[in-house]
């Protein structure tokens, strides 16, 4: 049973030093980007090296505390091992739902967010949602297939993706409408 309290908490280290860095090289290759309009978030990233740092913290304290005999229940590594799988899963959460909050950069041929990019070729319509307050970018992947990404007006704004960027009209409108009218009719 002490084995698998050991495995854990290696675990939770590896995983969670192998986020940090990954995390930080993406973040390295956006400072690169040469861009005419970047902008950071602040409260996602914060909150997710944070989430990062507190599973590593609860991998060290789980084979710190645990106990190798059969007699204890070994209640703490349990309860720290948990609390260190939480925080991973609620990081890979984060990251693959609400990328678009951690940063966004306007070059001449694409729009980047930490780790993706979305060439200006491919883009749809800009739409400033009238409904909301966010800002919608529905573009093409692939042949076929037809996405959106939503930034909340809080990160940035509508003309922070302007025109002479993009090549690309900011357009007021409903966007779920354009959305029911243009993608699910298809």
């Amino acid at each position: 049973m002490s084995s698998k309290f050991l495995i854990m908490s290696i675990v939770l280290i590896g995983v969670s030093l192998l986020l940090l860095l990954t995390l930080a090289f993406y973040y390295y290759k956006f400072k690169k980007i040469d861009s005419k309009a970047k902008k950071y978030g602040l409260v996602l990233p914060i909150l997710t090296m944070s989430l990062i740092s507190l599973a590593e913290v609860m991998g060290i304290i789980t084979a710190i505390i645990f106990k190798p005999d059969n007699e204890s229940k070994n209640i703490g590594p349990i309860i720290t091992t948990v609390i260190g799988m939480v925080c991973i899963v609620a990081v890979v959460i984060a990251l693959f739902f609400f990328i678009q909050y951690f940063g966004i950069a306007l070059s001449k041929d694409s729009i980047n967010l930490i780790g993706e990019k979305i060439d200006n070729k491919n883009i749809i319509k800009i739409i400033n949602d009238t409904r909301t307050p966010n800002i919608f970018v529905f573009y093409k992947q692939g042949k076929r297939v037809t996405k959106k990404i939503k930034f909340s007006t809080k990160m940035v704004d509508a003309s922070f993706f302007d025109e002479k960027i993009t090549g690309i009209k900011v357009e007021s409108e409903d966007a779920l409408a354009y959305h029911d009218k243009t993608i699910r009719n298809k």
